[in-house]
């Protein structure tokens, strides 16, 4: 069996995460000046960026500044093909060869699979089997057009960043992998799919790490996954990181000390009670309590609950 992987949110104590080994970046929209302070604080060996990237000069100019520092890989994003200059300053940029989407590569001493862009239902609905998607591949696709209707003599720009059958089914035949990092979502998550949950039970992965949807979210403190699913998941905030830390003993005792806190909710609101874990709160800083106790504040948590529950004042 492989060893627990051991995470941490950004928002943790520094202690905690002073040097991890590989940091994933939630969507930069073209500011990427949280992804340089961050890998100058903690210089992991390697970087991810989770897509919708946007960069305003080619990637390799814009991390300039840290790539003596850090490794730096991406998958694209849906707003990735947005504009001729979305595209090429990443399709472009003396990076284009880290770009993960679709392949298995190992990083840090881990194997990472790529899943970059969305599933637009023209392309395919991979809540139907692949055999019904409209177009196997961007060159299927391609086939399809009208040399006026191309885009530098290939698919639409935006369909550029679609996930095609093939991309999927590409990781399938390259597996199998540590570490999934997607732009969508698995389904836990309101807007996620079970086809990332396939392919990350496929691959046997034990991490998932998405971008997309803008929230740090960790599936299992919030309850939205169990201990027993075969991976754990996170979704990442634009300007925000998720990273390994070098210390798993006390990444383990952080995660434990919240364990308590959906029994004593329980205690407190009875059939409420996840509902209230997973409601952002203005005394947790607009956070779930759930979100909020897993980034190092459970004590907080626990205290509030003990005060609803014996009548005191919040």
């Amino acid at each position: 069996m492989k060893p627990l992987i051991p995470l941490d949110l950004h928002e943790r104590s520094e202690h905690n995460q002073s040097k991890p080994k590989l940091m994933f970046f939630g969507d930069p929209h073209g500011d990427l000046d949280p992804v340089i302070a961050a890998v100058e604080r903690f210089q992991p060996e390697a970087i991810v960026l989770l897509g919708d990237i946007q960069t305003r000069r080619p990637l390799h100019i814009e991390l300039g500044p840290i790539l003596d520092l850090t490794e730096a890989y991406w998958i694209p994003g849906n707003h990735d093909t947005d504009s001729d200059a979305d595209y090429d300053n990443l399709w472009g940029s003396e990076l284009v060869t880290r770009n993960l989407h679709g392949r298995i590569v190992e990083i840090a001493g881990y194997k990472v699979a790529g899943l970059g862009g969305i599933f637009r239902s023209k392309i395919w609905d991979p809540r139907r089997p692949t055999k019904e998607a409209a177009f196997q591949s961007s060159e299927a696709m391609r086939r399809t057009m009208k040399r006026e209707e191309r885009w530098r003599d290939g698919i639409s720009r935006k369909h550029r960043s679609s996930i095609f059958p093939d991309d999927y089914q590409q990781l399938l035949r390259g597996g199998p992998a540590d570490i999934l990092v997607t732009h969508e979502a698995p389904s836990a998550h309101p807007h996620g799919w079970q086809a990332i949950n396939e392919l990350a039970e496929a691959l046997g992965v034990q991490l998932v790490v998405h971008g997309h949807h803008h929230q740090n979210i960790d599936y299992l403190a919030e309850g939205l996954m169990t201990a027993a699913a075969p991976f754990r998941a996170f979704g990442v905030d634009m300007g925000s990181h998720l990273g390994w830390p070098l210390d798993p003993q006390k990444e383990t005792a952080s995660f434990a000390l919240a364990q308590d806190l959906p029994s004593l909710a329980t205690q407190v609101f009875g059939a409420a009670a996840q509902a209230w874990l997973n409601k952002p709160h203005r005394l947790f800083n607009g956070r779930t309590p759930a979100a909020f106790a897993a980034e190092g504040g459970s004590e907080k948590v626990r205290s509030m609950l003990i005060a609803i529950q014996h009548g005191g004042v919040v």
